[in-house]
């Protein structure tokens, strides 16, 4: 098997890495959670003892405690990539293709956007501006409850055509959470209303998706004439569609009249200069995005707009840490040399707030330095970007990896091959092949084969490979080959909100967003509320798209 190539039959190593596939994303969807044995737990906790990244007080903290192994998508994908490396089944070539990837995609450039406009995002909420902004549109809302439901979600729909789906769901989720907070409304309706929204219009530009990129750039697509000529009508009509859908399912949580706010949303602000910075560094950021996707030949690469901008956006927040420091330190000083304060704090009991900070410090320091000390040490020191960190979503990065070399692995062992004849039989009309592809996207690979992205990787190798491609059908039809394209497109985006949170980094982005906001979804309530506009959304997106194939061609 050469670099990057694929096997032309099946073998025991292709079954296991299936079996392995099936298993990781059963265990992505229903994690498990497994006790540790006691002499096992006793074993790993003086294992860290000992390499110091934790000190003796943590030592004996978590020892009182039952600590667990999670399987989960923050631990099985990655378990799964080095039980095949160790078995053989996948190489170094399946690595590297899963990570720094071919001509049409780059997993690489995904992960940096996503994580870059995360960072920026968090940021910015860390400064107050989308809870000030969420309370500026409740009171601008009025009292209709139904216009202000309307009106956002309209508002979603138009800038999810423009930025995509993960810039709104990044910047949109939290607004939401504290716009539902002050006007004590149940935020269902309000929070799936994004959701859908934002996965339904990502479909219009290229720049809008991954999985858009990944399409257009692997037949030469045209990002006008060739990609939103096609998924404009078939992403606007199904989102107009879903809003009554949305109206009648949520009629009694959308309340009629809301009771007006009358506080100033602008007193939410804690850090002006930060709102501002960091909200014109994530429009610069989204809009250089849009305009360089336009650039022919790729030749201005996603990672090279955003990660320049997760830079200046962490540089930011040091910055801010250090300025913030230098400046109550001096404050500090101040009150230290006026006599009025020593008068004040001649009576207390027990030694300066600071005395006891730095008393603690040389305890740990008399104890011993430990990585976890360390670690909490600086987040003492920068306060402002310790909390933009710890609510990353870290680990989306290495499941998302991983994902992209199982689904690399699955091609290497021959299993696009064979899929690409099972799907050139049921594909042999216009008609067949649009709902078949349109089905099998939506509702089947993108909410269990790693993400939209990952069931694209494996639809567009089905659709390149020349038992699909070439097949009767197709050489008698090209318009097989656009249908399969185009429903491919659509079933991407509107996958990522299926049953699944995996179907979509989006989603999962969405579900650790609204928890970081005490918003619980569980796992069964968004694949009730999904199924009906995912149903309908697919076959009325399929249906416009098979019209545009007759009548475009």
């Amino acid at each position: 098997m050469s670099d990057g190539g694929q096997q032309d039959h099946l073998d025991g190593h292709s079954g296991f890495i299936l079996a392995v596939f099936c298993i990781v994303s059963i265990f992505v969807i229903w994690p498990a959670r497994i006790p540790l044995p006691r002499s096992l737990q006793r074993v790993f906790l003086a294992a860290l003892r000992s390499t110091r990244i934790i000190s003796r007080r943590d030592h004996g903290v978590f020892s009182a405690r039952r600590l667990y192994f999670s399987l989960s998508l923050k631990t099985a994908p990655v378990i799964a990539v080095i039980l095949l490396l160790a078995t053989t089944t996948i190489h170094g070539s399946t690595i590297k293709l899963g990570i720094k990837g071919d001509d049409s995609i780059k997993p690489y450039d995904v992960l940096v956007l996503f994580i870059a406009l995360a960072y920026i995002s968090i940021a910015l909420d860390g400064t107050g501006a989308l809870e000030a902004v969420a309370l500026w549109v409740s009171k601008r809302g009025g009292s209709s409850g139904r216009l202000l439901f309307t009106y956002l979600y309209s508002f979603f729909l138009l800038t999810a055509c423009i930025v995509g789906n993960d810039p709104l769901i990044l910047s949109g989720t939290p607004f939401l959470a504290y716009l539902t907070q002050h006007t004590k409304l149940e935020p269902e309706a309000w929070i799936f209303s994004e959701f859908m929204a934002a996965n339904t219009a990502s479909a219009v530009l290229v720049s809008s998706n991954p999985t858009n990129i990944l399409i257009a750039g692997s037949f030469s697509l045209n990002y006008l004439t060739g990609f939103t000529k096609w998924t404009i009508l078939p992403s606007i009509i199904p989102a107009i569609l879903t809003y009554p859908i949305l109206m009648t399912m949520f009629r009694k949580k959308i309340p009629k009249r809301l009771t007006p706010l009358k506080d100033n949303p602008w007193l939410k602000l804690r850090d002006r200069t930060g709102a501002m910075v960091l909200s014109a560094l994530m429009l610069v950021t989204v809009a250089v995005l849009v305009g360089t996707s336009f650039v022919p030949g790729h030749a201005v690469e996603v990672w090279m707009v955003t990660m320049p901008a997760g830079v200046l956006a962490f540089l930011f927040n040091v910055l801010s840490d250090i300025f913030s420091f230098r400046k109550q330190k001096t404050a500090a000083t101040q009150q230290s040399a006026d006599p009025s304060a020593e008068m004040d704090g001649a009576g207390r009991d027990g030694p300066d707030p600071s005395e006891r900070h730095t008393m603690g410090d040389h305890g740990r320091e008399t104890e011993g330095a430990s990585f976890l000390s360390i670690m909490r040490s600086l987040a003492r020191r920068f306060p402002g970007t310790t909390r933009t960190l710890a609510r990353l979503p870290i680990p989306l990065l290495p499941f998302a990896m991983c994902e992209f070399i199982l689904v690399r692995g699955l091609q290497q062992r021959g299993w696009i091959a064979v899929f690409a004849r099972g799907f050139a039989n049921a594909c042999t009309t216009p008609a067949k092949t649009v709902f078949f592809m349109g089905f099998v996207s939506a509702a089947f690979l993108c909410p269990l084969a790693g993400t939209n992205i990952g069931a694209t990787i494996i639809l567009v190798e089905i659709m390149r490979d020349s038992a699909f491609s070439q097949s009767p059908a197709a050489q008698a039809d090209p318009r097989i080959l656009l249908a399969a394209i185009y429903s491919v497109a659509m079933g991407s985006n509107i996958g990522a909100f299926s049953y699944t949170f995996a179907g979509s980094l989006a989603g999962l982005l969405w579900r650790e967003l609204l928890a970081d906001k005490s918003i619980k979804v569980s796992q069964l309530k968004f694949a009730l509320v999904n199924a009906i506009p995912l149903l309908m959304q697919i076959t009325t997106a399929s249906a416009i798209v098979l019209g545009e194939v007759y009548w475009f061609s």
